[in-house]
């Protein structure tokens, strides 16, 4: 094998065999004093040529002979027979995210690191390096502007090139396959610093996402093998970083049933039910007293039990030492092992099991059968994943590097950011802007590059800023920052005010970064950093013609002055590597907005009415579009088009009176609704149908997503959209925690049309509480 210095970061802290190599003059080495370095005489290259003791596979002899090593028998043989080679201190070393690779007479298998990351895009992470034949991969927009997308083939496409790029990544030996994503944790306030990773605060949505992205990077053209295995992240109620003292490795959360129900587990759910993945990661925090990590009932019996979940669960990095050192629940490393591993988390990402587990076995806290049932979990996926398989017949194993970034990729990164653009408010018809405008473009994020992907990110194989977008049209431009993200200085507001005197429109770029919120760090505050909005009210004041905002940030802020005085308004989240040239298509009427907002944006003195640890979703005011009781700025679903559409129902099967009398619900009547849409505008465009239901029953939401689909239509054309709905639609959550359909009147709305149904009879469950001791799904 030859290393040279730029691949040496890829490769530092593997163990390698130094022998000789084949070529004799490779071992003429040199030592150069001035540069440091051995170079090979007389080659006119520094690079070293090292043979690395390559792990035995299935391929050798004598493992190819085991029955691990047997495709043609099942899984469970395979997986037990491997697991009964392994010695104890083998199965020990094997419950952290870094395992290291095992040889004996009697089994062999590679380390493998567990963690890679991949939330909008391969990423950097432990398992993932970027560089050689992989300088880059491809950086869709931030999850959140994904969400806004509403476009469920959209999602399940790039799942599948996410998880063609992994692939790649993974046969260079560049990344591993399993990856710590996606993050589907309800976006319940708006302060919470890592909710630019989720599809928004609706569960219906994070639901239907996380089964098209799992879908898309677990499976393909090898029903044989996972693609690659995804983790939905993070179980449960996640979702607070540090507030008022309390840290993510500190808190508690207090969840009642009713929102356990509700809120925060149907995303997971769908990602086990109705995708199949492979991996759940549990969260820092502990629910009800209980670490999530530890937490017995919710990882054992509604995942697996009642969900059937049959993969395995990996802690959060770091938190199964929070188990004892953080939330004080254990007082022993051995009783520490043992709530983790009995509590259902198989794998620790961190070095607390490696390290504990021989004493808690000492001590008799675990049995050997614990670390079994640990590596059945483990073992099982990555024999699906193909590891001991031979290569030459795993269609995954064949994927090349020219996939990465491939057109395809890059064509669906720009789609999403042009889908994931939201247009919020268009006074007197003020965009779409004409290319022979003069235009001043202003604000710390006008020619933002990094920012537009958010965190966890990888490296893009090229960025284009909201300038450069604007640029490359051509346009006559002319920029000026203003003041950086924190906008502590208002040195930059004299250039920035000259220049909207001169130009015929001023466009602001405002907004965060992952500065002001991210992993670790939540926002106290809803308003604009620093002197942001002195900024944008100066730039109005002095500005000639129309001033457009685009509002590029993760989190919700209170726009409720420029709402009022400002033109313009487009909400792009984080767009991701195209951005910039998305963002400039909008603008300037290249590309009609079709995205809607994925939460709701409040006034600034919502932080003042209910504290962030507060966990009900009903609590006054409320959280959510679906609780909020106040005044929005913008609410969950709202969006605008540069065009107009019409709906008109078709038909419905569910005006009838007699749904409960007759026993619909158990007979499989299933409702359904069928609209017609029609494009009554001039200009081609996107639309986001979304279907809601609302009704009389005390203690439903205000209202609820039950349906939603993104459809394209030219002028004059029209579609017919279809929902067919489960009747769980006309079902509220009691307090009991039980799913409950109830007479009474329901509204069905999409768009401005109104269909009302009329319940009577006697109320039907359709859910049990799951948290009642022996409940099951029905």
């Amino acid at each position: 094998m030859c290393l040279d210095c730029s691949d040496y970061a890829r490769f530092r802290a593997w163990n390698v065999e130094v022998r000789k190599c084949s070529e004799s003059d490779s071992q003429k080495w040199v030592y150069d004093e001035e540069t440091k370095t051995l170079a090979c005489e007389g080659s006119g290259h520094r690079k070293m040529c090292l043979d690395v003791a390559a792990t035995p596979t299935c391929a050798d002899s004598p493992y190819s002979g085991f029955p691990y090593c047997n495709v043609t028998l099942d899984l469970m043989t395979r997986t037990k027979d491997l697991i009964s080679r392994m010695t104890v201190s083998n199965k020990i070393s094997q419950l952290g995210n870094g395992a290291p690779g095992v040889t004996s007479d009697n089994v062999s298998f590679a380390d493998y690191q567990w963690w890679s990351e991949g939330l909008h895009g391969v990423a950097g992470s432990p398992g993932v390096h970027f560089g050689g034949k992989l300088p880059y991969a491809t950086s869709y927009p931030q999850v959140t502007t994904l969400g806004a997308t509403f476009n469920k083939s959209l999602w399940l496409e790039m799942g599948n090139y996410i998880g063609i790029e992994a692939r790649a990544f993974a046969n260079q030996g560049q990344a591993g396959l399993t990856y710590f994503a996606p993050n589907i944790n309800i976006y319940r306030d708006p302060r919470w610093g890592r909710g630019q990773e989720t599809p928004g605060e609706d569960p219906y949505l994070s639901a239907n996402y996380a089964e098209a992205f799992v879908r898309g990077m677990q499976t393909g053209d090898d029903p044989g093998h996972f693609k690659v295995i995804t983790t939905c992240k993070h179980y449960d109620a996640y979702d607070l970083e540090n507030w008022n003292g309390t840290d993510r490795h500190h808190f508690d959360a207090k969840v009642a049933d009713i929102d356990f129900i509700e809120t925060y587990l149907p995303a997971f759910e769908s990602c086990v039910r109705n995708s199949h993945t492979g991996s759940i990661m549990c969260s820092y925090n502990a629910v009800n007293g209980v670490p999530s990590c530890a937490n017995d009932f919710l990882q054992n019996e509604i995942v697996r039990n009642q969900w059937g979940f049959e993969g395995y669960i990996v802690s959060d990095c770091g938190a199964i030492s929070d188990i004892m050192n953080n939330h004080k629940y254990t007082s022993t490393v051995e009783d520490t092992v043992a709530a983790g591993l009995k509590g259902g988390c198989d794998l620790d990402c961190g070095g607390f099991y490696s390290k504990n587990t021989q004493a808690a076995l000492d001590k008799k806290t675990i049995a050997e059968d614990d670390l079994d049932l640990a590596m059945w979990r483990l073992f099982s996926h990555r024999i699906r994943l193909g590891e001991f398989d031979p290569v030459e017949d795993q269609p995954y194993r064949q994927i090349t590097p020219d996939v990465v970034c491939s057109q395809p990729h890059l064509d669906l990164a720009l789609s999403a950011a042009r889908e994931g653009v939201v247009l919020l408010k268009n006074e007197n018809g003020a965009l779409p802007l004409t290319t022979k405008m003069k235009v001043a473009l202003i604000g710390p994020n006008a020619n933002a590059t990094t920012t537009m992907q958010g965190n966890y990110k990888g490296t893009a194989p090229f960025l284009v800023s909201p300038l450069m977008g604007i640029q490359k049209l051509g346009v006559d431009v002319s920029y000026a920052q203003g003041c950086d993200i924190p906008c502590s200085s208002t040195s930059g507001f004299e250039a920035a005010v000259d220049l909207a005197k001169s130009s015929d429109v001023s466009i602001l770029v405002m907004g965060l970064d992952t500065g002001q919120a991210g992993e670790g760090h939540d926002r106290s505050v809803l308003t604009f950093p620093g002197q942001q909005e002195a900024l944008i009210q100066q730039v109005k004041n002095a500005s000639k013609g129309h001033v457009i905002m685009v509002l590029m940030t993760g989190q919700p802020l209170d726009i409720s002055w420029e709402k009022e005085n400002l033109d313009g308004i487009l909400w792009v989240g984080y767009p991701g590597q195209s951005g910039g040239q998305a963002i400039a298509e909008v603008l300037f009427g290249q590309y009609n907005p079709g995205g809607r907002l994925p939460y709701t944006m409040y006034p600034a003195d919502y932080v003042n009415q209910i504290s962030f640890f507060e966990m009900s979703m009903r609590a006054s005011p409320g959280r959510t579009y679906k609780f909020y009781t106040g005044k929005p700025v913008y609410l969950f679903g709202d969006g605008l088009s540069y065009t107009t559409f019409e709906y008109q129902w078709m038909s419905s099967n569910y005006s009838r009176e007699s749904f409960l009398a007759t026993k619909s619900v158990t007979s499989g009547d299933m409702p359904s609704f069928r609209v017609k849409v029609q494009n009554t505008g001039h200009m081609a465009g996107d639309t986001v149908v979304l279907a809601y239901v609302n009704s009389t029953t005390p203690g439903a939401p205000l209202k609820e997503l039950i349906g939603f689909d993104r459809i394209n239509l030219e002028p004059g054309k029209s579609q017919e959209v279809f929902f067919g709905f489960p009747p769980q639609i006309f079902s509220t959550v009691t307090e009991t925690g039980c799913r409950v359909i109830h007479s009474g009147k329901y509204w069905v709305t999409v768009g401005d049309l109104h269909h009302v149904v009329h319940l009577h009879g006697e109320p039907v469950v359709l859910k049990r509480n799951p948290f009642k001791q022996g409940a099951r799904s029905e």
